[in-house]
Order: C-alpha cells, then sequence, then structure tokens
C-alpha cells in the first residue's frame, strides 16, 4: 500500500508500507473527471500540477494535517493502474483500506457554497439541494467507499465541512436508500444479498465491469478482475462466490464465514485519541499465537465501552474474522448474547428446547475449527455477575467458567471494578484514565456541529478543565450545547449558577454508542456504582459520604471515620481508587511513612452529593463531618500541627456548606481554623475566618454576647499580626467598652482587654500610655485576683516590657525578676510563663550591655524549654534567637551567625519557608552576615527576606519596612550611597503613612535618610 506524505515546501512523495501495518492516514473519496486526475506516473515525475484533481490532492493533505495525519491515500495517484496485478489487488483491497483510515473525506465537486459564508453546516439551505442532485451519490465505486470508513466527512468544492456521514445520515438514506444501521456501521453481513445488490443497482461505472467488482468488499468475497467478460458474467461469479460462503455456515466449521460481528453498536466516527491505548491492545491480543485476555479499566463514562467499539472494527478489518459482543450488565444479558452468537454461528441444537447455550458457544469457539475471533465482554461491573456462582442443570457454575479458550481467540473485559479486573485479568489490566487536553478538546471540536458554538478558546479550556477531560461528560456537554444551539461560553455561564450542574449533569442525550436500556447521563452512570458499593462495601459507602461533604482535593486518610480495623480501612479505600472514584496522592519516600492522602474525581464529587440529596442522606453526613472536625482541629497552637494543617482546607469547606451546616457549627468550626491560621502566621487568612465568626455569632448571639467579643478580639489580634496597629487598637477598644459594659469594670475579660490595648498601643510605639494602661491593668488584677494569680503576673510582665521598650532596662530587670519569683512559686520553675520571665530577663541585660550574663540566662533557658518543650517548639527556638543575639552582642559573631543558621534550618522544618518566625531568622543572619564584613551576601539575604515579607506580609507591614531598612544599610555599608538614599526615602515615606510620625520606628528611618544623604 502507497501512501502520500507532504513534503516540507511543496510537493508530494509516496512511501510504500506493509499492507497488514500502515501508519494512521486519511483518504479521499471523489469522482473522477476525465483527463483531469494526476496519475500515478505524473506525480512520480512531480508534473500534473496544472490538472484540477491536483487540487483534490492539496486538499487532503491540508485536511488530514489539521486532524493530526501524517499520511494520506488518493486512489488516483497512490495505485499504479498501468500493472494488472496491482491494479487487481487494489480493487480486491479498497474496501479493506477504507474501512482501516482514520478518516475519510468525501469531496464534492458539484456542490459549491457562497464565499461569504464561512460556517457551511449552519447553513444547510445554500447547498442541500446540490448536495442531494450530486453525481458522487451515483458513481458505483462511492458506495464502498460511504460504508466501511470509521469517520466520514463531507465538504464542498470550497473545501467548508458540510458534515458527516452521521450529522447527515437522514438525507444520505433518503438519496440512497441504504437503511441507517448500515450507515452507522452495522456488520453488512445482516442485510440480506438482494438488499446489499440494491443499494448499488442506480449506480454507474465508467466500465461495465466495475458495476460489479465494486461490490466485492460489500459482500467480503475477492475474485480475479477479467475486464471484458460483460456485467453478467462477473455477476454470475460473484453470486457463485457468495453461495460458496453462505453454503459453509451450515457446517461445524467457521473457516468460510464472511466477516462476522455481533458489534451492538455502530463504528463511531467522532472517535478521537486513545492510540497508545489501541496500540496496547493490539500488541497484547492480535500479536500472538496464544490466547490472551484483557482487561479495560477504569471510571465510568471515560470510554471504556468506546475504545473496546473502536479496538473491534479494526480487529475485523486487519486480524478477526469474527467479533462477539457480550454484555455481562447481569446474568441475562450475558445468556441472551451467547443465544445470538450461537444462532449467527449456526451452531447445531442451539435452538432446541433445553438447550445448554452457555456450554454450546464455548464448546464451539474453543474448537480448532473455529477462524481467528474477538470476544469483548462489556459492562463487567458486578463481580457476582461474572464470577459468582449460579445453579445451571443443579450444578454450581460461574459465567466466567464458559469463557471460551482457544489459541485462535481473545477476550477483551471492560470494567469499572479494579477488584474485578484483577479477578479477570491479574496481569493483563489496561487502567484507562481520562484523556489528555489535546484530545478532549479533539473530542469537544467534533462534536460540536456548529464550530461557530465554539467561539471562546478560554471558554473551552474552562469547560474541558470543568468536565475533568471526562468523554462521557464532554460528549453529554455537547449534545446540549447542539440542541439548544447554546456557545460553550452560555454553557459554562449556566454551569456557574447554583444547582445547575446537577440538572445539566443529569440532561438526558441519545448516544447510539450506549445501551439503550441504560441511562446515558454522567450522574446516573455513577449511580450505579454507587449502588453497587453500598451493596459490597459498607464502609467503602461510607467513607465516599463522608468525602463527600469535605473538599475533595487532599483528604487525609486520619481524617475519615475510624473503622472496624485498619485492614478494612485499607479494603475500603482500596474499592473506593478500584472504581477509579478516588486516587491516591504521590508521596516522597520520606512521607510515605505517614498519612496517605487521595484526592476525590471533580465530577464523581458533584455526583455523589446528588446521589446522597437523593437518598436524604446528605445532612446527616455534613453532620458527621462537622463532629469529626471538631474532635481534630485544635484551638490554634504548636503541637501536631503538621498533622491539623492538613484538615483545614476541609473544615472550611464543610463550614462553607450552606443551607445544612447550622451556624453554630459553622461557626464553632470557623473559630479552630481563624486560630490555628494565626498560629501559622496567617494573619490576614485569620482576620477574614474571624470577620465571618463575628459576622454570625453577632446575628445569632447579639453585638453584646461574650462570645462575640471573643470574636471581636481575635479579629484585633489578627490585624496585629498583619501590622494595622491602629485598627487592632480601635477595635480592642471597642471590645474593651463593651466588655465594661456588659460584665463590669473588674470583670477579668474586660482587664484582658484592657491588656490587649495596651500592647496595641506598644505595637504603635506609644510606649508610655502602654505602661499606663498596663498599671492599672496591675491595680485591678491584684485587687480582683490578688497578687499572685497568673493573670496579674502576666500584667507585671507586661509593664517590664513597656519599660525596656522606653529604653529603662534597669527597671526592667528589676520588675521581670520579681515576676520570675512569684512565677516560679506558683507555678514551678519548669513552667513555661516561668522560662518567659527568664527569658526576658535576659533581653534586659542584654539592653543593658551585660551580654555574656544575658548569654548564660538565655542558655539556661533554652536548657529547660528543650526539656520541657522540645527541641522544635517555637519558643525553643526563641531561645536559640536570643542566645545567637547575646554571642552577636559580644562580637562572637561567626558564633552568631552558626546559631542563626540552625534556628533558621528549625524554623523552616517547624513553621515553613514563609512564616513571620522564620522570615525573622533570616534577617538575623544578614545582620551576623553584615557584622562580619559580608555586606553583599548580608544585601542577598535582606533582599530575599524582603521579597518574602512583602509576598506574605504586604508592603505597608511594619517588618517589610525594617526589611527595606536593612537593605538600605547593606547598601550603604557597600558605599551605594544613591541607592541606599532612594530605598531610605521609601522606607520613611511609608513608615509615616503606616506608622506615624512620631513612631520610634519612623524617627530611626528619618535619621538614617538624613545620614544617608550626607
Amino acid at each position: 500500500m502507497r501512501l502520500l506524505k507532504h513534503l516540507p515546501g511543496s510537493g508530494f512523495e509516496l512511501i510504500t508500507f506493509n499492507n497488514d501495518d500502515p501508519p494512521p492516514y486519511a483518504i479521499l473519496s471523489h469522482t473522477w473527471t476525465e483527463g483531469q486526475e494526476v496519475t500515478y506516473n505524473e506525480l512520480v515525475a512531480g508534473t500534473g500540477k496544472d490538472k484540477t484533481g491536483y487540487v483534490k490532492i492539496c486538499f487532503c493533505s491540508e485536511r488530514a494535517a489539521a486532524d493530526g495525519l501524517e499520511y494520506f491515500w488518493v486512489d488516483t495517484c497512490c495505485i499504479d493502474k498501468s500493472t494488472s496485478d496491482e491494479l487487481g489487488t487494489a480493487i480486491n483491497s479498497m474496501f479493506r483500506w477504507y474501512q482501516r483510515a482514520s478518516k475519510c473525506y468525501v469531496y464534492l465537486s458539484d456542490v459549491s457554497v457562497p464565499d461569504e459564508i464561512t460556517n457551511a453546516e449552519a447553513f444547510r439551505i445554500e447547498w442541500q439541494a446540490a448536495f442531494q442532485q450530486s453525481r458522487w451519490f451515483m458513481r458505483g465505486w462511492t458506495l464502498q467507499e460511504l460504508l466501511p470508513p470509521a469517520s466520514v466527512e463531507f465538504f464542498c468544492k470550497q473545501g467548508k465541512r458540510l458534515g458527516s456521514r452521521m450529522s447527515l445520515e437522514q438525507d444520505i438514506h433518503e438519496i440512497t436508500k441504504i437503511p441507517i444501521g448500515a450507515l452507522r456501521g452495522q456488520s453488512l453481513s445482516r442485510f440480506s444479498v438482494e438488499d446489499r445488490m440494491s443499494w448499488a443497482a442506480r449506480r454507474t461505472t465508467t466500465l461495465k465491469e466495475d458495476k460489479v467488482y465494486c461490490l466485492l468488499g460489500i459482500f467480503g468475497v475477492f475474485l480475479s478482475l477479467i475486464y471484458g467478460e460483460g456485467e453478467t458474467y462477473a455477476t454470475l461469479r460473484l453470486r457463485e462466490e457468495i453461495q460458496k460462503r453462505q453454503e459453509g455456515r451450515g457446517t461445524d466449521s467457521s473457516r468460510d464465514l464472511s466477516v462476522l460481528s455481533s458489534l451492538p453498536f455502530p463504528r463511531n466516527e467522532l472517535f478521537v485519541g486513545r492510540a497508545d491505548e489501541l496500540r496496547s491492545l493490539e500488541q497484547h491480543l492480535l500479536i500472538s499465537d496464544t490466547h490472551r485476555r484483557m482487561t479495560i479499566h477504569g471510571l465510568g463514562g471515560c470510554g471504556k465501552s468506546a475504545l473496546a467499539v473502536e479496538f473491534a472494527y479494526r480487529a475485523l478489518v486487519t486480524h478477526a474474522r469474527l467479533v462477539f459482543w457480550v454484555p455481562a450488565i447481569s446474568q441475562e444479558s450475558f445468556e441472551l448474547a451467547y443465544r445470538e452468537i450461537g444462532v449467527c454461528l449456526r451452531i447445531p441444537g442451539i435452538t432446541d428446547d433445553n438447550a445448554d447455550i452457555k456450554k454450546l458457544v464455548q464448546k464451539m469457539l474453543s474448537s480448532k475449527s473455529v477462524d481467528d475471533w474477538l470476544m469483548i465482554v462489556d459492562n463487567a461491573d458486578d463481580y457476582e455477575v461474572l464470577l459468582g456462582t449460579t445453579d445451571s442443570h443443579s450444578k454450581p457454575a460461574r459465567l466466567h467458567d464458559y469463557l471460551p479458550r482457544n489459541d485462535r481467540g481473545a477476550i477483551i473485559f471492560t470494567t469499572r471494578s479494579r477488584k474485578v479486573a484483577g479477578a479477570l485479568t491479574p496481569s493483563s489490566v489496561l487502567r484507562l484514565n481520562d484523556m489528555s487536553k489535546a484530545e478532549a478538546r479533539q473530542l469537544l471540536t467534533r462534536r460540536i456541529t456548529q464550530q461557530a458554538l465554539l467561539d471562546d478558546e478560554t471558554a473551552v479550556d474552562e469547560l474541558l478543565e470543568t468536565l475533568t477531560c471526562l468523554p462521557l461528560a464532554i460528549v453529554q456537554a455537547a449534545a446540549f450545547i447542539n440542541n439548544n444551539d447554546v456557545s460553550v461560553s452560555g454553557y459554562i455561564s449556566l454551569f456557574r449558577h447554583a444547582g445547575a450542574e446537577t440538572e445539566l449533569f443529569n440532561q438526558h442525550f441519545d448516544d447510539p454508542s450506549r445501551y439503550e436500556e441504560l441511562d446515558s447521563t454522567i450522574a446516573k452512570t455513577w449511580h450505579v456504582s454507587f449502588d453497587q458499593i453500598r451493596r459490597q462495601d459498607r464502609l467503602a459507602a461510607e467513607y465516599l459520604s463522608f468525602m463527600t461533604c469535605i473538599d475533595r482535593v487532599n483528604i487525609p486518610q486520619s481524617l475519615l471515620p475510624p473503622g472496624d480495623s485498619l485492614v478494612q480501612q485499607t479494603k475500603a479505600l482500596g474499592t473506593l481508587t478500584g472504581y477509579a472514584f478516588i486516587t491516591e496522592r504521590l508521596q516522597t519516600v520520606q512521607e510515605s511513612d505517614g498519612d496517605r492522602f487521595f484526592d476525590m474525581h471533580r465530577l464523581v464529587h458533584m455526583a455523589s452529593v446528588w446521589w446522597l440529596d437523593r437518598h436524604d442522606e446528605r445532612a446527616a453526613w455534613v453532620d458527621t463531618a462537622v463532629a469529626r472536625l471538631q474532635d481534630l482541629v485544635p484551638y490554634g497552637g504548636h503541637e501536631h500541627k503538621e498533622v491539623w494543617t492538613t484538615y483545614l482546607p476541609h473544615a472550611i469547606h464543610v463550614a462553607g456548606t450552606h443551607g445544612i451546616v447550622g451556624k453554630a457549627a459553622s461557626a464553632s468550626l470557623l473559630d479552630r481554623v481563624g486560630r490555628c491560621q494565626a498560629s501559622l502566621g496567617h494573619y490576614s487568612a485569620a482576620e477574614i475566618t474571624h470577620q465571618q465568626v463575628l459576622s454570625m455569632i453577632e446575628n445569632a448571639l447579639g453585638p453584646e454576647h461574650p462570645h462575640t467579643l471573643t470574636s471581636m478580639n481575635n479579629v484585633a489580634l489578627a490585624l496585629n499580626g498583619q501590622g494595622k496597629y491602629a485598627e487592632a487598637e480601635t477595635m480592642h477598644r471597642e471590645t474593651l467598652r463593651l466588655s465594661k459594659k456588659v460584665s463590669g469594670d473588674e470583670h477579668p475579660d474586660t482587664l484582658k482587654s484592657m491588656n490587649n490595648v495596651a500592647q496595641a498601643l506598644s505595637n504603635q510605639g506609644k510606649y508610655a500610655d502602654a505602661e499606663e494602661m498596663h498599671r492599672e491593668t496591675l491595680r485591678l488584677n491584684k485587687k480582683v485576683s490578688g497578687d499572685e494569680h497568673p493573670d496579674t503576673l502576666t500584667s507585671m510582665n507586661n509593664i517590664a516590657l513597656a519599660l525596656s521598650d522606653q529604653g529603662k532596662y534597669a527597671e526592667a530587670e528589676t520588675m521581670h525578676r520579681e515576676t520570675l519569683r512569684l512565677r516560679n512559686k506558683v507555678s514551678g520553675d519548669e513552667h513555661p510563663h516561668t522560662l518567659t520571665s527568664m527569658d526576658n530577663i535576659a533581653l534586659a541585660l542584654s539592653g543593658q550591655g551585660k551580654y555574656a550574663e544575658a548569654e548564660e540566662m538565655h542558655r539556661e533557658t533554652l536548657r529547660l524549654r528543650k526539656k520541657v518543650l522540645g527541641d522544635e517548639h517555637p519558643d525553643t527556638l526563641t531561645s536559640m534567637n536570643n542566645i545567637a543575639l547575646a554571642l552577636n552582642g559580644q562580637g562572637k559573631y561567626a558564633e552568631a551567625e552558626e546559631m542563626h543558621r540552625e534556628t533558621l534550618r528549625l524554623s523552616k522544618k517547624v513553621s515553613g519557608d514563609e512564616h513571620p518566625h522564620t522570615l525573622a531568622s533570616m534577617n538575623n543572619i544578614a545582620h551576623a552576615l553584615s557584622d562580619q564584613g559580608k555586606y553583599a551576601e548580608a544585601e542577598k539575604m535582606h533582599r530575599e527576606t524582603l521579597r518574602l515579607r512583602n509576598k506574605v506580609s504586604g508592603e505597608e507591614h511594619p517588618d517589610t519596612l525594617t526589611s527595606m531598612n536593612n537593605v538600605a544599610l547593606a547598601l550603604s555599608d557597600q558605599g551605594k550611597y544613591a541607592e541606599a538614599e532612594k530605598m531610605h526615602r521609601e522606607t520613611l515615606r511609608l513608615s509615616r503613612k503606616v506608622l506615624g510620625d512620631e513612631h520610634p520606628d519612623t524617627l530611626t528611618n528619618l535619621t538614617l535618610f538624613w545620614k544617608a544623604r550626607k
């Protein structure tokens, strides 16, 4: 077989391939114009380009390239008609060549469409009359060019697409009188000899004998060509050959049977992609002298049956003469299919009463007399149908035991269940995943009848992403788009409406490639699987229901309700992954010893929601999810952070299930989430979350309820974490006002609010005001709770910090020592609060230049924190940082850098690369580098810190301004004064805007700016 290939630049070359293994190619169907077609010899010689036939070759080349096909075939120039042997072989092979083609392009030279019409399919009225009168429908050879190809597309003289065999089938049927079933790909052997003869009765050919020879493929026979014998004698020879084949059907041998197929679906001319999978099936099943079996396994709707149908039609062309389709939906469907196979094969005794049909068919197909065959056992989803025992003539048996085994035969199973796949063909399972983006786009493009509806590339991408490139979902969406004349962008708009996706995915549509008795919608397809899981694996059904109510991505196994045993949990998850409803996330070797994580398919998640709604179970499972998350998500903190961090997206998802989760449950979950976000340093997210909680609680309980005031306080703390100190102060003062009104001036909650206001003042550099408020808080705490109450000691600690902020380090040290003495007495030597006081004394010593004493106390604090809190607790890392600062104060810069780097390493491990504590460690390393004169390295580290602080906290956060200031100082140290001045100027501007003109940081920045100018 010769195929054409377009040469770079211009021209074509002919390449010869083995008849049994050509590459994918397109094929041209057309009518000849005498003297205007390019012959084989002309193409080889590079002549004939002035002929009108050359235009058709160019057209076929361009269409093939557009469809991703490198090769194409045109009869006029790919066959050397001057050689009678080659011509005879070609005519006998023609039907097979058209059958094997990936695409057939029908070029109608007598059908024109005006230039101003770009979308010919949308304006059928302009060309329909010419189409119905086209000479192409009256020529003999075009009959076998119309029926066998998988995909036939019609084009006008200008090369504009008119439609496909499928979209134009009613017109073609009326013109040709060929039954719709034949046009849809039904086996031609199902139609009588006279019916098939009648299809060519009104057709004409240039040579009389060709009117007979053009029917060879239609009847699956081969004849030697005798031009000059006349139509009558040629017809007689054809009928004799047909009779020979028919007479062979009544024997025990199937060798003389013509091609026989029980495929229930026409060949899908819109089939696209899956080249690798088709190649795998062919290599495993057909290129072998032994019996082979293989299972296609995948999610419902991923195209398993479509792939099997396409492979079956290809096998009919290249290998198997017998193809059988056996639906394993139920025992009844299996037995009915076997009965049909027996009748088609004319097996003796098959129609007798009480015949053991399954045994007779198995015996026939297992015999040596049978020809090459392929059996597809489709929809083997229910384990019990094929592999469960049945009562057959009082003897238990499995349907699986009646499957034939023969070196000349092969079997394909399709199933959604990995359990079934593993039982049927343990070592030969083809996992069918979603289509690639390119294949999905090609499928959508082919399915949309009016290309103008594909109006927006962005919308197409969004639709394919939404549908996860799942074939059945794409086909269903395309059917809706076609039937309602809505664009892709219009469909996406519908999809965005609340609840619309449910209705869209339940829209019925006609699909000739799926069983009529089964609903084709994506929703119903999976609901069948859900029901099967519920019957077969109770815990798997419970897990599916639970996962439906949480975020579908990154689901930790530890979040799922505990099962009866770890083995049962593993089996349940295996069931769900086996149906491809969930997929396990790949983990690194280091992660593999921890939790397992799963993703739920996007559309399965949607369908599961509808399924729970249909069974009135969704609210109950949402309540289960709420209770589970309340058990697992803490109110912030450090312990087990790496575990509970993975639960937060699920808590947010469940809390946002409006109309199902109660306000109280939602607020409870979000309160936990907000506190966890603050612990992670995600203050902006924490503010948003706490604002949601505040709104819910305020609406439910009123503005003065204690819970409302707690939420207000949490919002203020989140504002503080973002450096929004003035806003935080305002919120704290409002909380204080309401607390005084509701609980009185001396209530502990009121005193905590006073403390928070004072902290907000300190953050704004109003240290004297802060000290004054802390002293008033201390006075009231002593009065209310006593001199040694923890809240009283906290107030003492805060006064000391306010003194340090004012540079009163000696006074601060005295106050801290007294606080330490009392905390030792009240809480013990190793209580975290006691250790905090030790840390603060050391800081006060550093403030007085007593770095050696400070270092000694910091080291003792570090020792105790490691003992009490562990090596990686944030407070432990704070002590490490403070030791490094004390070393730095003593001029031990290299030691300080080393300690800072170890602190940074642990901070990244504990809190993440972008946590404020991690960025503070980076900042300290940069200072240590500067102190050693490594100014360029310091600048680089400060710039990276600045970049991350900009990203995490925003360009106006005080920490960000500190980094800007540090970059400017590093520039000055390198003598880059102009750059430094520019950076100081911008830092000063932002500092005035954010902190105010009198904030200590602003005054420091002003001093540095003038220094840089000088």
